[in-house]
């Protein structure tokens, strides 16, 4: 039957648990096709991130979806160049671009509910579909630094960019070069051996026929992206999954249901429903550790006697080293970089950096990651910019233009050697 999806749709699209499947194609690239519900996901990625309302900001949106659009065709020429010069991206940087991409929507959005919200897919979901498309951005992005990575700015150059457009340069903020330790709240042996239990019997519910597992998964899953069908998460690639998961899935035989599988998220049940190349098609029931108050006493146990370990920045370097589980920055003492505090996702850990002395620990603070430990190095005084006093915000500007516009004109002149069809934006579409 054929359903009609109104414009209006689109828009809320970002604040819908609804799943929408849109398969207009909205560009082609010689052989290549760019389908519009890709520049939909990317879109409301974007605009989550931006904290913009596609329903209550549809223009604005309209143009997000332009400029995603026009990015993921030349993102597709770009790709086909950086193939002809063998240029790679490995595995474990998408996985990881990918993750943080995933952490800052999370973080910008005010949470994870929230998130989901605005992208119009469970996180879930949205990682699995958005890998092809970090994998591309991460390609593009080195290709295009190889290209530009000769270009400089000299002294008179910088001083030109400063004069001709320092009534436009924004006030630069005041910054705050920060560390942290974080310490993840885990569950004790007993709240483990409680999962395990329950997911060894639900296992044996389903093994005797006593339940199936649409129906288990549906009533004791904690997964929300997949508990209401059946636990199915389609067809993925390695790489989706966290190692634990993986390996299971992509060893497991057909119509088998595994023992429950420990990894960070709690115990899973995993049944491989088919196999297709390198890609399996999966359902799994989550039982998560429900964590209790003694598991957090015993995170915050752990944060006070760190802290009192920390008398200096070199102290705080090593127990970040050794203790922090943040692994984008405990090997570079907990390196958080120059934190702008009025911009700053974490709300709890911009409050606490403007109160406490640099050079100071501060106390445990808690967020919804666990429990961190606070550190300011120093802090650099925003304002008016001036050549002389912020030479090196005002080069890279300078740089940043160059290359920007040297890639403008190259990108342009590479498009007229490529077949391109762009299919007008409209609605409303129609969908079989």
């Amino acid at each position: 039957m054929k359903k009609i999806i109104y414009i209006l749709l689109l828009f809320n699209l970002a604040f819908t648990q609804e799943e929408i499947i849109l398969d207009k194609i909205s560009s082609v690239v010689e052989d290549k096709v760019v389908l519009l519900s890709d520049v939909v996901l990317a879109a409301n990625a974007i605009s989550a991130q931006q904290k913009l309302n596609p329903s209550k900001n549809p223009e604005e949106f309209l143009k997000i979806l332009e400029q995603t659009r026009e990015s993921m065709v030349e993102q597709l020429i770009i790709i086909e160049m950086a193939k002809k010069d063998s240029v790679e991206v490995f595995d474990k940087d998408i996985d990881r671009a990918l993750n943080q991409q995933i952490e800052n929507i999370i973080l910008q959005s005010g949470g994870k509910e929230q998130a989901e919200k605005a992208l119009g897919k469970k996180i879930s979901t949205f990682k699995r579909s958005y890998r092809d498309d970090i994998k591309g951005k991460l390609l593009a992005e080195k290709y295009t630094l190889q290209l530009t990575s000769d270009i400089n700015v000299s002294r008179k150059d910088v001083e030109t960019f400063y004069n001709n457009n320092k009534n436009e340069i924004p006030s630069l903020p005041t910054l705050y070069k920060t560390r942290h330790i974080l310490i993840e709240i885990t569950p004790t042996k007993e709240t483990l051996k409680n999962s395990y239990e329950k997911a060894l019997d639900i296992r044996n519910k389903i093994i005797n026929n006593s339940l199936s597992f649409e129906e288990a998964a549906k009533t004791y899953s904690n997964d929300p992206g997949s508990k209401n069908i059946g636990g199915n998460l389609g067809f993925v690639s390695r790489g989706v999954f966290v190692n634990e998961f993986e390996k299971i899935a992509f060893t497991l035989e057909k119509n088998i249901l595994s023992d429950p599988v420990k990894t960070k998220y709690g115990y899973h049940l995993i049944e491989v429903l088919n196999r297709s190349g390198d890609k399996v098609n999966v359902r799994h029931i989550l039982i998560q550790n429900k964590l209790t108050d003694s598991d957090k006493k015993t995170a915050y146990d752990k944060t006070v006697d760190l802290k009192n370990k920390i008398n200096s920045v070199d102290d705080f370097y090593i127990i970040a080293k050794e203790h922090s589980k943040d692994n984008t920055n405990n090997l570079n003492g907990g390196l958080l970089g120059l934190i702008d505090i009025n911009n700053y996702q974490i709300r709890e850990v911009s409050n606490i950096i403007k109160s406490i002395e640099v050079e100071k620990i501060s106390n445990p603070i808690l967020t919804e990651f666990g429990y961190h430990l606070i550190w300011v190095d120093y802090i650099k005084d925003g304002g008016i910019p001036i050549l002389n006093k912020n030479w090196s915000e005002i080069e890279s500007l300078a740089l940043n233009k160059a290359k920007a516009d040297w890639y403008n004109n190259w990108i342009t002149q590479i498009k007229s050697k490529f077949y391109i069809k762009r299919n007008p934006l409209s609605y409303p579409q129609i969908i079989n």
